[in-house]
């Protein structure tokens, strides 16, 4: 009895697997927590009668003094833990670099001739790799224990490429090669010390004899490079069957959609939650912010002057009209190639085609529009300011911002009004309160992004703080145009940051009163605008450049870490 192999988790696994939880375990969704389960559960079980052949047929072997004693059909306890902890940590590092992806994009049609040639070619590999297992086990000697490998594996490693092998090229190459090249690397290194310090052996007579470096038999490398590429493929399985699942409900609820994932795929950087949302929720959400997007480019892009601008937004309000006056079953989705409509008239029909309009409020998409028509009233060559006070800058949040929080809760219900936090969520009370909520949090963000904005607006000739103010301290929008970061403009940014406060706290705890697989990703999204405001007090912080101001990665990793885990940092 020992406690060699104990101490061997104790320095290489577990204290790994202890700070990936405690890192990601406040973005682990439910769906990742079955998966994680399913796969761990798969592998002991599949890898106890192959583990307990090699020891019983003294092809690997433990010393008696490194391990604790008790077995499962002679595997050593911690050999089985082995197994778990593997698959776990290659596990969480796939879910990591696999949240920010929107799953259905990816899903490729299996019948396709080049991917169908892919698909033969690697099956044909590993059926020769399964014939040479084969024959490398019945000539033994020194090859038996890779003949044994291959054996395994190779089922294993067929069952997933013919189920996913058109969804697993089409990922990016990252989320699939770092999960299978880290852990193994690591394991490299831990199982060399193991096999040097005499942890484990393998049998004199059944291996090659070759090692990677010193205490890295080449088996060893083998297995767990093997192993490791069965755990990510293992999730990807998985989650080609929740893609395919996915794209289904997506495309029975809009069947009158030419459903196209991947016109959305610019708008995932909007929404600094969206990869934190779940299924078809997320998925519209970025189909809401896909045209949201749109419109601001057509309105606010460089290449539309003012009149060509109202053209847009007249041009999206008949749209509106039209669909929203017309049977669902009746509508022609006009995204087709053809050479008599512009490219812009192209890319603003298609955001409105996948716009889940039966899901959203019609009169938020119509403030929505009157938002970007206040931007155009903005004219510093005539004098014309329309944020003159408080009342116009509320106005002017509520519909830039707060429509969308609006149209947001609208998604939330559709998709969640059945999960309450309390009895009276599912009431027309409750959810109107909700929705007033959002509609002060919206203020609230679009108040941080003015405070932020000062410099990039004044560059454009456009003062959205209200005249008023400006007043109070002896400026005119013109002022600000000319100077936007003199000192007078950081009192300014302050009072406009306190403004957005008072809103923040007002609406802050109903965000625990929506579902509860949303309170996550709503925290994340609120709090990091928030910890722009909290930077720009603590820093006094506005680019005369035209550039905007970004927090860094890190600081927003740190900031949706700990809105995830409900401990929202305070103010000050």
């Amino acid at each position: 009895m020992g406690l060699d192999y104990v101490i061997f988790h104790g320095i290489y696994t577990v204290p790994l697997a202890v700070i990936l939880t405690i890192l990601y375990g406040p973005f682990l969704i439910r769906r990742e927590i079955y998966e994680i389960a399913t796969l761990i559960t798969i592998a002991v079980v599949a890898t106890i009668p192959w583990d307990s052949y090699l020891i019983r047929n003294h092809i690997w072997s433990y010393a008696s003094d490194s391990v604790i004693g008790y077995t499962l059909y002679s595997i050593p306890l911690e050999e089985v833990f082995f197994f778990a902890i593997q698959t776990y940590l290659a596990s969480v590092l796939y879910c990591i670099l696999t949240k920010p992806l929107v799953l259905p994009i990816y899903l490729r049609s299996s019948s396709e001739s080049q991917s169908r040639r892919v698909r033969q070619l690697g099956q044909a590999f590993l059926v020769a790799a399964f014939a040479a297992g084969v024959a490398l086990c019945h000539f033994a000697g020194e090859l038996t224990y890779l003949g044994l490998i291959l054996i395994w594996v190779s089922p294993v490693l067929l069952l997933q490429w013919s189920i996913s092998c058109a969804f697993l090229i089409a990922l990016p190459w990252k989320v699939t090669i770092i999960p299978v090249c880290i852990p193994t690397l690591y394991l490299w290194f831990a199982d060399a010390n193991a096999v040097s310090t005499g942890t484990w052996t393998i049998e004199n007579g059944t291996k090659v004899g070759y090692q990677l470096w010193n205490g890295l038999e080449l088996e060893e490398a083998v297995f767990f490079l093997v192993t490791n590429i069965m755990v990510v493929g293992g999730l990807v399985c998985m989650d080609c069957v929740f893609a395919i699942e996915e794209y289904r409900i997506l495309c029975s609820k809009e069947s009158s959609t030419n459903f196209s994932l991947k016109l959305a795929l610019k708008s995932v950087s909007m929404f600094v939650g969206s990869a934190l949302f779940q299924g078809s929720l997320r998925v519209d959400l970025i189909f809401l912010y896909h045209f949201c997007r749109v419109m601001d480019d057509l309105v606010d892009g460089d290449i539309a002057p003012d009149y060509d601008a109202r053209y847009w937004i007249t041009q999206c309000s008949q749209a509106l009209d039209a669909k929203f006056n017309t049977p669902t079953d009746q509508q022609v989705t006009q995204t087709s190639d053809n050479p008599t409509i512009s490219p812009r008239h192209q890319v603003l029909q298609s955001a409105l085609d996948q716009l889940p309009l039966s899901k959203l409020s019609q009169k938020p998409l119509y403030d929505l529009l009157r938002g970007f028509e206040m931007d155009l009233d903005f004219n510093a060559h005539h004098g014309s300011f329309p944020i003159h006070t408080e009342a116009d800058l509320d106005m002017y949040a509520y519909r830039v911002a707060s429509t969308v929080a609006t149209l947001v809760i609208n998604l939330v219900y559709h998709y969640h009004s059945s999960e309450s936090h309390r009895p009276s969520n599912d009431d027309q009370s409750h959810r109107e309160r909700l929705t007033r909520a959002g509609i002060e949090m919206g203020k609230a963000l679009q108040c941080v992004n003015i405070a932020r904005d000062i410099g990039r607006d004044a560059a454009i000739n456009r003062v959205y703080i209200p005249t008023s103010w400006l007043a109070e301290v002896g400026l005119t929008p013109e002022d600000v145009i000319r100077r936007p970061a003199s000192k007078e403009m950081y009192v300014m940014q302050e009072k406009m940051l306190d403004y957005a406060d008072v809103y923040y706290w007002n609406s802050r705890a109903a965000i625990e009163e929506l579902p509860v697989c949303v309170r996550g990703p709503v925290r994340v999204t609120v709090e990091s605008y928030m910890e722009i405001g909290r930077v720009l007090r603590a820093t006094r912080t506005i680019r005369a450049d035209g550039e905007k101001f970004r927090l860094s990665l890190w600081r927003r990793l740190a900031v949706a870490w700990a809105a995830m885990g409900d401990r929202p940092r305070k103010i000050g």
